[in-house]
């Protein structure tokens, strides 16, 4: 008879995940400012425009959700503010009327002449040109007057001269002729300065948010996306670096969490045990004192929780063992009437492990803000309690020590250790006693630490 059960695992720190918002955000107004100071300044020095000061808001990296909130309201105000005043430096720019107007676009030319004894079809020319070259200014005003800000600099005076050049056009062709290549103009400017300005953006944001990837995949990247012409292709490589090191930190999170609420419900858990869980990915705890909680007898020594974290996703299980000197393995062996009795102490064991424990540890998890949603379970009765695997049972709850080269210690050393050891009921009242060499608690695998 045994029980386990598996669980995928959620962590969201909210703190973290809203100043990982708020600095992205930050990031983009950040990028529009330094986009926007740019504008101002082309214009300054080229058409001797008023000075236009675009202030650029930095934090600390330490800032709190509430200083970033703070921050990115006053960037927001201060690159509209901006805006407003380059929209109107711009239309002091393209409004001027420049002292030299560019050659008109030739109209196509009519297909017949007038005679020049109709006045009365020339004057009708002249009022609908007249008309129509009205509209056409009217129209082409209020689209620099849109779209004139979000234009290039450089590109200003030539929408000075082609409105000029509209204001004195002669016939109603050549001013839709002048219209409409002015509007072209103006809409291939626009569009140039906002992917310039979007690629800046993107740029800004990819790279705030590799501040939480691992060390290697953020110099890697950081690298790419600043030398990327457009780093759009770089977004999901970067979610996914990011993704990994979240999970990572979970891992941490999750280990640590197990730690204390094991502690908490007095099983013999070793001071190496968060970091072995998150490093190697499994470790089994001895009961220990949690084992009273069931009553005299009910639980005999030598049982314990195998706790394993999945590598590769957001997985955990927990699996009842005993240990190997128990004499598990040889149960099968036994019969008779003693071998019925190890039967029912041993499914007493799993009961109690699966309808008292299993259910504690998952609310106090909960409580710790790690969610574990289970997934399976092996309900008690099903087959024996499993043994622990080779050498990853901790000697009387305590940590153990390992050679260099992942083996065990020499016999002389491992007498040493013993020889100081502390009862597990015991040790989170004591300073833990090390050997020079690293320690590892309970682990599936022998490795050096």
């Amino acid at each position: 008879m045994s029980n386990s059960a598996a669980y995928e695992w959620s962590y969201v720190d909210v703190e973290a995940e809203r100043r990982r918002e708020l600095r992205a955000q930050l990031a983009q107004e950040t990028a529009r400012s330094h986009h926007l100071r740019g504008q101002a300044k082309s214009l300054r020095r080229a058409y001797r425009t008023a000075k236009i000061d675009v202030d650029v808001i930095t934090v600390p990296a330490s800032a709190d959700s509430t200083e970033l909130a703070l921050a990115l309201d006053s960037a927001r105000r201060i690159n509209q503010q901006a805006e407003a005043e380059l929209s109107r430096a711009a239309a002091d720019v393209w409004s001027l009327v420049p002292a030299e107007t560019e050659e008109r676009p030739t109209a196509r030319p009519a297909t017949a002449r007038a005679s020049a004894g109709d006045g009365r079809t020339a004057r009708g020319g002249e009022e609908r040109a007249a008309q129509v070259r009205a509209a056409a200014l009217v129209e082409a005003e209020a689209l620099l007057e849109r779209d004139g800000p979000a234009c290039e600099p450089e590109e200003l005076p030539l929408f000075a001269r082609r409105l000029e050049a509209l204001r004195q056009a002669r016939s109603a062709e050549e001013a839709r002729t002048l219209l409409h290549d002015l509007g072209v103009r103006v809409h291939r400017s626009t569009q140039r300065q906002r992917t310039a300005a979007r690629t800046s953006a993107l740029r800004a944001g990819l790279l705030d948010a590799l501040e939480d990837a691992a060390p290697e995949d953020r110099r890697r990247l950081a690298a790419a996306v600043a030398e990327a012409d457009d780093p759009a292709g770089l977004e999901g490589e970067v979610a996914r670096a990011v993704a990994r090191a979240d999970a990572a930190r979970g891992r941490s999170v999750v280990a640590d969490t197990l730690m204390q609420v094991l502690r908490e419900r007095d099983y013999a858990v070793g001071e190496d045990f968060a970091d072995l869980l998150a490093e190697s990915g499994s470790v089994v705890v001895p009961f220990g004192e949690a084992a009273g909680t069931a009553g005299d007898g009910v639980v005999p020594d030598g049982y314990g929780v195998r706790v394993a974290l999945a590598p590769d996703r957001r997985g955990l299980t927990t699996v009842l063992v005993r240990a190997p000197e128990s004499g598990a393995e040889d149960r099968e062996r036994v019969g008779g009437s003693a071998g019925h009795a190890e039967d029912r102490a041993d499914g007493e064991v799993q009961r109690w492990f699966c309808d008292t424990q299993l259910p504690t540890i998952e609310d106090a998890a909960r409580e710790h803000g790690v969610d574990l949603a289970r997934t399976s379970a092996l309900p008690p009765g099903v087959r024996p309690t499993v043994v622990a695997p080779d050498g990853s049972w901790p000697d009387n709850g305590l940590a153990h020590d390992r050679a260099p080269d992942g083996g065990p210690a020499t016999d002389e050393r491992a007498d040493h250790e013993e020889d100081q050891a502390v009862p597990a009921g015991r040790r989170r009242g004591r300073k833990k006693v090390r050997s020079s060499r690293s320690t590892a608690y309970g682990q599936d695998q022998t490795r050096g630490r």
